[in-house]
């Protein structure tokens, strides 16, 4: 009887130390990569798809039928993708993009071409995509003019 309780008891010891090995990270999981769209109901609205891939160098910001304000006057509507660096909150859900001296790129046809003249850089990009408020905020300078805008995904 002894050697069965002695068994036993071996046993309980033995299940409570392996069972009692665990992850204790309270850290929530940080997606590396998402792809979010801003609402918009026709696609001659302004609107825009952020691209985002933190373990890469930059990630991209699609922008369609935007406008710049250059004085008094505005520019004509076009499509331009803009390349930037993205950081990622310890929550997981705020990302920002952020940069200076970025060319961009612009959408002629169906074709992407790169704006290399510096008149085109775009200079102080903010944008932050709020995936917990589903919103967003973009504001920079490109060609003299400025853009600003906010909103929210879908």
């Amino acid at each position: 009887m002894k050697k069965l309780f002695s068994m036993l008891l071996i046993a309980a010891l033995f299940s409570m130390a392996v069972t009692s090995c665990g992850n204790d990270n309270d850290e929530p999981d940080v997606p590396t990569t998402a792809s979010l769209e801003s609402q918009y109901e026709s696609e001659t609205d302004v609107h825009f798809l952020f691209d985002i891939n933190t373990e890469k160098d930059s990630s991209s910001i699609y922008m369609y039928n935007i406008v710049f304000t250059i004085g008094d006057a505005v520019s004509p509507a076009m499509n331009i993708r803009v390349d930037a660096p993205v950081t990622v909150d310890k929550t997981g859900k705020i990302f920002t993009y952020a940069g200076t001296g970025i060319h961009p790129w612009m959408k002629r046809g169906s074709t992407m071409m790169q704006l290399t003249d510096p008149r085109y850089l775009v200079t102080d990009l903010t944008c932050t995509v709020n995936t917990s408020n589903k919103t967003y905020s973009i504001k920079f300078d490109c060609h003299g003019g400025h853009f600003d805008n906010t909103g929210t995904l879908r």
